[in-house]
């Protein structure tokens, strides 16, 4: 096992964060250590090598000290991984029990231990394909792809991909902790006045939403590439499902039809919906993009109108043209942009 230089890192993963307080928690995270960078939905890298000598406490005990301030300022569960890179930290955290934090020590020999008991899939680098090809060589740990020789897992993987994972099967991962914030976003949804079972409604507000952020992208000159869509349940629980599009876009069927894929692939059958909120993320000015045609009609005949609803938003305020789907009003509810 060759664990790389180390660093202490955290992963912190936040459940059920919205997506404004996931920006919020930054703040707090900040107060720790300058070096966080986001993951977003709902994660973080922290490095901690600073904060464990200002603070003079231990890794366990400031991840202990940002869960207690996280519960306390925003009633959030946390749990979180420490390890001396990022991959180890985030394969820690990922072991870990909810509200928990796994620590994996100094030990190279313990660290090893660890490592060798995971799937190959754990490892960053190793998509679904390549986990596919690994198990046709009944290679399907992380202990069996490590005890093959390099040249092996190349032919297997390629020279290049291969030459990484067998680095990560080893326990090194040269990638740093890079300072960064969540990206500049834009959200908009629906807070339904009685919680709901009727999915023609969700899709109703998920539509509603769509051409909300459609509007509101095109109005600053920007494009989203990826789009999150998160539903809270009656209990108060959440869940963020996210799609990455072909290309940067501020094209409202677009952002519909990823919000409705990400809807769908929750699979809800009587779950009770209290609100749906849509985010558009990795925002880029709109000028810097190239638009795909898609030789499609009705799409292209959209792309055509939109600029036309846009001026009638402007001047007669947002919502003065709407799909004929929403004449009907949504369930009153609070929007909650």
């Amino acid at each position: 096992m060759n664990i790389a230089t180390r660093v202490t890192v955290l992963h912190l993963r936040i459940h059920g964060a919205p997506f404004d307080t996931y920006r919020e928690l930054f703040t707090v995270l900040g107060d720790i250590t300058p070096v966080v960078q986001a993951l977003p939905p709902d994660s973080a890298l922290l490095e901690l090598d600073g904060a464990i000598r200002y603070f003079g406490q231990s890794p366990a005990q400031l991840a202990d000290l940002l869960q207690t301030r996280l519960a306390a300022r925003y009633g959030l569960l946390s749990t979180g991984g420490i390890g001396p890179n990022r991959m180890l930290a985030t394969m820690a955290a990922d072991a870990a029990a909810p509200g928990t934090v796994s620590v994996l020590g100094d030990d190279p020999v313990e660290q090893a231990g660890f490592l060798r008991t995971r799937t190959v899939r754990e490892l960053p680098g190793v998509g679904a394909a390549l986990e596919r090809s690994m198990a046709k060589y009944g290679i399907q740990r992380v202990g069996d792809l490590a005890d093959l020789p390099v040249s092996t897992v190349q032919r297997i993987a390629g020279a290049s991909t291969g030459r990484l994972v067998h680095e990560r099967a080893h326990g090194t991962d040269r990638r740093a902790v890079t300072p960064a914030g969540p990206p500049a976003t834009l959200t908009s949804g629906h807070r339904f006045d009685h919680d709901v079972l009727d999915h023609e409604q969700v899709r109703r507000a998920l539509l509603a939403a769509a051409g909300d952020l459609g509007t509101r992208l095109r109005a600053a000159g920007q494009a989203t590439r990826t789009v999150e869509l998160q539903v809270t349940y009656a209990d108060r629980s959440t869940t963020t499902r996210s799609r990455t599009l072909r290309e940067p876009t501020a094209h409202t069927p677009m952002i519909r039809d990823a919000l409705y894929s990400a809807f769908t692939s929750l699979g809800l059958q009587r779950a009770r919906i209290r609100a749906v909120t849509a985010r558009t993320g990795n925002l880029a000015a709109a000028t810097g993009t190239a638009v795909q045609l898609t030789f499609d009609r009705p799409t292209e005949s959209h792309r055509t109108l939109e600029p036309v609803l846009d001026r009638a938003a402007r001047r007669f305020g947002s919502g003065a043209t709407v799909p004929a789907v929403l004449g009907r009003r949504l369930p009153r509810g609070q929007d909650t942009r």
